[in-house]
């Protein structure tokens, strides 16, 4: 792997102003009089700086400030300019200084993601207010990617298939999950800035284990591999699953890996606008019930994809959330049967105008000779 990692990249400026202007949409549809983003992924998606404190305060009819403390604040002053930065108050001082901002506020958006005492702290600052909570309008705006942040999960993507490449290549005899799962986290330094998430690792019947921690059990031939990874590339997240079997594979895995395979392969074939979230997953639930299989496929058929590896849409039972073009989502049914096997196949899927693309492009044969 001749790849070198390096920093993580902003999309154009003209990304933050579109959504700065949305986010000020969101205020007039709501009729806020003010709001407040203070989550660390929701600060990036509005300004484009990662800082582990800070808060945007956006007031109708004036421009959004971002308010940081000292140790950001001169480089968000350079960096961000889709808003005026400026210097946060102390903890101590927040109470008074809300007074003094809010005194004529009757509706305020916050996040409903903030931690409880920050919120009381807020209502004691401005009782009088009606508080709204704006963390789903967000988040709504976040599930539909721009056309620079698609570009940005294609690159995410394709990256998270040369990184299990490299990681395939080099499992050996005797490695463990745990040697296996260093791999991963290595190689994806290597193409991007980091894991997206923790890899799961699982040897054997560990697979039957959906979120399984890589422990001690070691590879060995005629066994299966079930890798779920993902890697961050200019602060987007990519995320699949592979289930591959090293050696001769046993007459199960191969009826168990073509049942989940074609389930992924159907829900894939009927994503497009228009259709609900819970009616593609009933299309992979069916067919694996069918199959017989149904109590041993007990998650969701996938999530919403981008700055973070769980975002909106869903696709579940519960989710009637309507796709549209732009959204990013996993397709990764799968069917774990505790003490033999467990395999899942995951892909991340575009909504297009008139149907989908598949932006993971990895084998999914589920066949490999072991070193």
């Amino acid at each position: 792997m001749n790849a070198i990692s390096k920093p993580a990249a902003n999309l154009p400026d003209s990304e933050f102003v579109a959504r700065t202007r949305r986010l000020n949409t969101v205020m007039k549809r709501l009729k806020l009089d003010a709001l407040f983003v203070q989550t660390e992924v929701n600060r990036y998606y509005f300004t484009g700086m990662f800082t582990s404190n800070g808060i945007i305060m956006a007031e109708r009819g004036e421009e959004p400030l971002f308010f940081t403390d000292f140790r950001y604040v001169i480089s968000a002053c350079k960096e961000i300019r889709c808003m005026p930065s400026k210097l946060l108050w102390k903890g101590s001082e927040e109470q008074g200084v809300l007074r003094g901002f809010g005194s004529g506020w009757k509706r305020v958006g916050f996040e409903g993601a903030i931690s409880a005492a920050r919120f009381i702290k807020f209502k004691e600052a401005l009782p009088d207010a009606e508080w709204v909570d704006i963390q789903d309008e967000i988040l709504q705006l976040r599930s539909i990617k721009s056309k620079a942040e698609r570009g940005a999960m294609r690159r995410a993507c394709a990256a998270n298939d040369l990184m299990l490449e490299a990681v395939l290549n080099q499992v050996q005899r005797g490695m463990s999950e745990w040697e296996i799962s260093a791999l991963v986290r290595r190689e994806a330094e290597t193409l991007g800035q980091g894991e997206a998430f923790k890899a799961i690792v699982c040897v054997g019947s560990n697979a039957a284990e959906c979120h399984h921690h890589p422990g001690s059990t070691v590879m060995c031939n005629n066994q299966l591999l079930l890798i779920d990874l993902g890697v961050k590339v200019n602060h987007y997240c990519s995320d699949m699953t592979r289930t591959t079997f090293f050696g001769k594979p046993t007459a199960l895995y191969k009826k168990i890996y073509k049942i989940v395979l074609d389930a992924n392969r159907e829900a894939i074939s009927k994503i497009k606008p228009g259709v609900s979230c819970d009616a593609i997953d009933r299309v992979a639930r069916d067919y694996i019930t069918k199959a017989g299989y149904g109590k041993n496929f007990g998650h969701g058929l996938g999530h919403g994809l981008g700055l973070d590896v769980h975002e909106n849409p869903r696709f579940s039972s519960a989710e009637k959330t309507v796709l549209k073009p732009g959204m990013v989502i996993t397709v990764e049914p799968g069917i774990y049967l505790p003490g033999r096997l467990g395999i899942r196949v995951e892909d991340v899927v575009l909504v297009t105008r008139d149907g989908c693309e598949l932006l993971s492009g990895f084998d999914r044969s589920g066949y490999r000779e072991l070193e």
